[in-house]
């Protein structure tokens, strides 16, 4: 399995900025959601990090946005190469499923075979190389198999506030594979966020892992995966078609991935990554990832109004 996927033009990265951030009001609004605050060191917001970090792997010219219409001139922004048809902008907000499999589709009408690469513009990620390596393992499988991957990671502890997904006891194994040793398990079934004795309980257990939320597939496998498991969506996808998308995306189900279809396919396999994560989704992951960046802030009631 090759190190680089940049020589391989199958591969897509769609960077998903649909978060609306209500857990961090009044920080982050409607006009500027929490993919576009700065939390690090550099000052850089959350989605500038996010793209600066996969086009390492994968060139711009791949590289396609999902977000509200609303936030187009913020997206272009920071992200001034961007190419106007790898801007998918939803008229209204339908969360992950909806927004995944219109990418889908306009990633499978480039490339027949594409393998697209779902990234959450929102997510505070350390160990960059691992999570890039990740990336590339999941990758490598997912053109290899026809299955749905997600990134998964050992719980650093027991948190109440992340989904989680119960794996294999040992990894993928097929006669000579070369995924042999790759940390690459299948997923028995996804958990929601537990109470406090029953993350414990994960921990101990050793089979749960963290679901951090990017995801790694075919265009092809998903839209076979959606038309199985989710009809509704699949058959409003097909019908997108320019200027009749937004009075069909208004039709859409507001529902995730997970809910949609990953819990209830029977082809979901995890890349385990090595790296440390933070899904930025409450004051209490905010306030750890600022102080570990050294940002200062002010707070009220307990809830962070303002980032210096």
């Amino acid at each position: 399995m090759t190190d680089k996927i940049k020589s391989a033009n199958d591969i897509f990265a769609v960077v998903l900025v649909g978060g609306k951030g209500k857990r961090l009001r009044p920080l982050s609004t409607n006009a500027r959601p929490k993919a576009f605050l700065s939390i690090t060191k550099d000052r850089k917001t959350m989605f500038r990090v996010t793209v600066d970090r996969i086009r390492k792997i994968i060139p711009p010219v791949r590289i396609l946005v999902s977000a509200n219409a609303s936030h187009a001139a913020l997206i272009k922004k920071d992200f001034p190469g961007l190419r106007n048809e790898n801007l998918l902008l939803e008229p209204v907000s339908r969360n992950t499923a909806p927004a995944i499999g219109f990418a889908a589709r306009a990633i499978k009408e480039r490339h027949p075979n594409a393998i697209m690469v779902i990234i959450p513009a929102d997510q505070y990620i350390l160990d960059e190389k691992k999570y890039l390596d990740a990336i590339k393992r999941g990758a490598a499988f997912a053109r290899d198999n026809d299955s749905l991957v997600l990134l998964a990671l050992r719980p650093a502890f027991a948190s109440t506030g992340f989904g989680y997904v119960k794996v294999a006891k040992s990894q993928f194994k097929v006669q000579g594979s070369r995924f042999k040793g790759k940390d690459i398990y299948k997923v028995k079934k996804f958990v929601e966020k537990p109470n406090l004795e029953t993350a414990r309980r994960f921990i101990k257990d050793g089979r749960f892992f963290w679901n951090a939320g990017a995801f790694i597939f075919s265009a092809n496998s998903l839209l076979r995966a959606m038309a199985k498991f989710a009809p509704d969506i699949f058959s409003l996808i097909m019908q997108l078609d320019g200027e009749r998308n937004g009075r069909v995306y208004r039709k859409f189900p507001d529902i995730s991935i997970d809910y949609a279809l990953m819990e209830r396919a029977d082809n979901i396999y995890c890349v385990k990554g090595g790296y440390r994560w933070r899904d930025v989704g409450s004051f209490e992951a905010l306030r750890d990832v600022l102080r570990m960046e050294s940002r200062d802030f002010t707070e009220k009631n307990g809830k962070i109004t303002r980032i210096l």
